[in-house]
């Protein structure tokens, strides 16, 4: 995210690439890392959200070829600490794509914000039932979205899709570098140590039995908020713990 970091990590089948500096938008980093790739079926892989140790085997297994995409319908949503759900949203990084279909769109739009909409809207204008989400139950749900409580944020907090308008990118450069100069964010040589903070499978394993029972006892969902859930997910506000000064977007300098 900021040139000042060299992420190193040393695993026989992971790449870590490092760049002098950021690319123009979100969308042309996802086309390097497309590029990048030595395989064709492609899985979008978030940092800042839970996959849980089934979703390859499960996507692989429910991957129709003649459809080139595979994504779940549903999705647990992690907000400060409580998780809810089943949700239904756009949730693209949840999904994998072989590369020919990749390819037949050129890619994902040099587009900040909304990259992610606008790929899949144009791979269902091209390849029209391509993009339907595959009915899934509680128990088999991979994908966690991650929203408040992570320490990080989401570009779409920063607004919605502008086309044309790269929307995030400077806002998310001046969010990194004011925790960065905070000693929030560290620079130099970072030795990434994956790991996850909380048992997210045994979470979901519980919420799911939890669910299975209160339908069971003829009580629906558990709760308000779990209704809530199956809505579209909040979008509030990056978090920060001091105000976040964001330069005019008028005059931007290209950045990347």
């Amino acid at each position: 995210m900021t040139a000042d970091q060299i992420l190193t990590f040393d695993h026989p089948e992971v790449q870590v690439v490092n760049l002098p500096r950021r690319f123009r938008t979100v969308g042309e980093k996802m086309n390097a890392a497309a590029a990048l790739a030595s395989h064709d079926l492609l899985f979008v892989w978030d940092d800042d959200d839970v996959y849980l140790p089934h979703r390859l085997s499960f996507s692989v297994a429910h991957f129709d070829p003649a459809k080139g995409f595979f994504k779940a319908q549903h999705a647990w949503v992690w907000n400060n600490g409580q998780l809810s759900g089943p949700a239904t949203y756009l949730f693209h990084a949840g999904s994998c794509w072989s590369r020919s279909r990749f390819d037949a769109l050129r890619g994902y739009p040099a587009e900040g914000t909304g990259y992610d909409l606008l790929f899949e809207q144009q791979l269902e204008s091209r390849f029209p039932g391509s993009t339907a989400a595959h009915p899934v139950t509680p128990e088999e749900i991979y994908y966690l979205y991650r929203w408040g409580g992570t320490g990080s944020y989401h570009m779409s907090g920063f607004g919605a899709l502008k086309i044309g308008q790269n929307v995030g990118q400077t806002e998310v450069e001046d969010y990194v570098r004011q925790r960065a100069d905070r000693n929030e964010i560290p620079r130099g040589h970072v030795p990434l140590q994956p790991c996850w903070r909380a048992d997210y499978p045994r979470l979901a394993s519980s919420y799911s039995a939890a669910l299975a029972a209160a339908a069971g006892a003829g009580t629906g969902i558990l709760s308000r908020e779990d209704a809530e859930a199956s809505q579209d997910p909040p979008y509030p506000r990056p978090p920060s713990s001091a105000p976040i000064q964001v330069r005019s977007t008028g005059a931007r300098r290209s950045s990347s």
